[in-house]
């Protein structure tokens, strides 16, 4: 009875590897509001249109307002300006939004001085934004990742019939083993999914902190 339950378990893993590269495939596509608060999600809608309203019309009253409550009274009006007037919320926005507590500017006020912004890793942890983007890297090892769960899951099939004989591959005949390293990989992907996000949205806030309002 255990062994069904634990081809049950790999088959399961499979699945969910092969839904782990999906989700990183969304989360590359779309903005991903989904992550965001209720409160972000409400004070995204707000600034967007206020942003907006403010272009239009010249008032910058009540979007100045709106940014120093959200993003407090060192963040840049004009910055605020390029990442809530973009039409995909995604680029900019919602990085913001997400990441804003973890911001620290140092007295910045004026112009896009990107290099003296510090983001708070951990409370002993400050560095600047990156300026490189490690997103192919990352989703590379998640589909190697997968790509693997696949491979050890038919493996675990094949070897009921025809066991591996090489010592150091022993471990192969043993389901229960092949399933830990199954979700083994499936942990390890989780966590590259989510630092994939984190290190995503910095690198999109480096590129925002360099731009001017229109």
């Amino acid at each position: 009875m255990l062994i069904y339950i634990v081809f049950l378990l790999i088959f399961v893993g499979v699945t969910a590897a092969l839904y782990q590269v999906y989700e990183i495939h969304y989360n590359i596509n779309f903005g991903n509001d989904t992550k965001l608060s209720t409160a972000d999600k409400s004070r995204l809608k707000v600034l967007s249109d206020q942003a907006k309203h403010a272009q239009q019309n010249h008032a910058w009253a009540d979007f100045n307002q709106s940014v120093t409550n959200t993003l407090g009274p060192e963040f840049n009006r004009n910055i605020a300006l390029v990442a809530f007037a973009e039409e995909e919320a995604g680029s900019y926005a919602i990085p913001l939004l997400r990441r804003k507590k973890r911001l620290s500017f140092n007295g910045v006020r004026e112009g896009a001085e990107s290099n003296r912004i510090k983001v708070r890793h951990l409370p002993f942890w400050k560095t600047t934004l990156p300026r490189t983007n490690i997103r192919a890297a990352l989703i590379t090892l998640v589909i190697l990742n997968c790509f693997l769960v696949q491979l050890l899951a038919a493996m675990s099939v094949y070897t009921l019939g025809y066991p591996v004989s090489t010592p150091w591959l022993a471990w192969l005949n043993d389901p229960m083993a092949v399933m830990l390293l199954i979700y083994a990989f499936i942990f390890a992907s989780l966590l590259i999914t989510k630092f994939d996000r984190y290190m995503h949205d910095l690198y999109q806030l480096g590129k925002l902190f360099k731009k001017k309002a229109v």
